[in-house]
């Protein structure tokens, strides 16, 4: 009878793993349909407005869109020169600087009154662009595009742009404390690879992006669907080599040797994805990441972009999925089986070491896509990233009351938005040191957790 059973669970998480990236998918392909700009493209581009109207009294944009065929961006403003006002257009094209294949940069511009020889470019570029002392103080704005976005004061502006740009991070931050809290909460130990974990799942997005870029899709957006895939999966298979062949071996005895395990197998992790790091940094292609205005503050415009957005909206719904298949699925009936008393469940007929490899499975999934919404976020990665953010999913797990799967969410959200106030208004090269500092304090003043309950202990499960 129990063959059955296992299978049913398999299958159910298999399903509630697969809806989840099935939204990515669906929200990656409707992405892939439309045309996006690049927000630093779109500003570069807005720069040149001054030194192409030299004679304009004041330049206001009225319009940004995509240049076809060559996805450029195409910018129509209105100058007041010679008494009246006048209508003018731009036309700007990017691609590989000739330096450095891995950069872009403007390649190509067109006005009302033809295109730029390249000479005539490159004298704009070099005196002009790249004097920022100039270009920068004389970017004309947004213009008549920031006129319908709602007004508030700049300090809310600015706290919303501080809690805009920090939805990654939170949600890297809540992945990642779940995958502490399965583990931890099922056999009462510390798995310090998971970091690690997000880190190699990062590295797969961007060979999953290289390769789906080199087959020729054409699709970015494919190319990312593919990566969270890829990204997953390698998480997932380098957690169940870990698990099968260290952590599984030491988690039912006592005494700290796995966690001096887990630490090592770290290390290794971390070594060998340096000596495997190309020389040249790796860049993601930018994927929904045109900025969409929010409010506006007086001249500063707090704004997303659509991954951003994206993130945000797949947080809660992982998250809820990950809280209602801990409650209602077998899997999360045996879990809890486990975790509050071994032996029985063994005696029950639950195998510990299976449910282990399963609970394994998921905690790796999850730091996976941690990986995967680091590059789509921040575009690269490196091998010494995953010791900060797995540190701080621990600490965000601490925080909820480490061995609870609610709390470690709820930990997640607490430090992702302490992180967010802290670099909006201290100093950002103080932040990783303040999350360390909050977790000794939690450990000293409340180890079962900020939402646990008040005994010494961890919270019980």
């Amino acid at each position: 009878m129990s063959f059955p059973v296992k299978l049913v669970t398999e299958i159910v998480l298999i399903q509630r793993l697969t809806g989840i990236l099935a939204l990515i998918v669906l929200m990656l392909t409707l992405a892939a349909c439309g045309e996006a700009l690049d927000p630093d493209q779109v500003r570069t581009c807005r720069q040149t407005l001054p030194a192409i109207s030299l004679e304009a009294s004041k330049i206001t944009v009225s319009r940004v869109s995509p240049a076809d065929p060559l996805h450029g961006v195409r910018i129509d403003y209105r100058t007041i020169e010679n008494g009246g006002e006048h209508n003018h257009l731009v036309i700007c094209t990017f691609g590989p600087s000739p330096k450095d294949n891995s950069v872009i940069e403007l390649n190509g511009l067109a006005t009302e009154d033809g295109v730029y020889s390249p000479i005539r470019l490159h004298i704009l570029k070099r005196y002009w662009l790249d004097r920022q002392d100039l270009s920068g103080q004389a970017d004309p704005g947004p213009g008549d595009t920031a006129a319908k976005i709602p007004e508030v004061s700049p300090s809310l502006a600015y706290l919303i742009q501080a809690f805009s740009n920090g939805v990654p991070n939170t949600a890297m931050m809540m992945l990642i404390a779940v995958a502490y809290a399965l583990v931890y909460g099922l056999v009462g130990r510390i798995n310090f690879t998971f970091g690690d974990f997000a880190a190699i799942g990062g590295f797969a997005t961007i060979s999953g992006i290289t390769f789906m870029a080199a087959a020729g899709t054409g699709s970015f957006a494919l190319g990312f669907v593919f990566a969270a895939f890829l990204a997953i999966g390698v998480a997932m298979l380098c957690g169940r080599f870990v698990e099968h062949f260290v952590f599984s071996p030491l988690a039912f005895r006592r005494g700290q040797s796995i966690l001096i395990a887990t630490v090592g197998v770290s290390i290794i992790l971390q070594e060998a994805m340096r000596l495997t790091e190309p020389s040249q940094m790796r860049w993601a292609p930018p994927v929904l990441n045109t900025t969409v205005p929010l409010v506006r503050g007086g001249a500063f415009i707090a704004e997303i972009t659509p991954m951003q957005a994206l993130i945000g909206a797949l947080a809660p719904v992982i998250a809820l999925a990950i809280v209602q298949s801990m409650r209602r699925t077998d899997f999360g009936r045996r879990w809890r089986a486990i975790s509050d008393d071994a032996l029985m469940a063994n005696l029950m007929g639950i195998s510990s070491r299976r449910m282990l490899a399963q609970t394994f499975a998921l905690a790796s999934a999850l730091t996976g896509l941690a990986g995967f919404i680091m590059v789509a976020r921040f575009g690269t990665v490196d091998a010494s990233v995953g010791n900060m953010i797995g540190l701080k999913g621990l600490v965000a797990a601490v925080i909820g009351g480490i061995g609870s799967i609610e709390g470690a969410l709820l930990g997640g959200l607490a430090l992702g938005v302490f992180e967010m106030l802290w670099q909006a208004y201290l100093p950002i090269e103080h932040r990783d040191v303040a999350v360390m500092v909050l977790m000794v304090v939690m450990l000293i003043f409340r180890p079962g957790g900020l939402f646990g309950f008040g005994e010494t202990g961890p919270r019980q499960v």
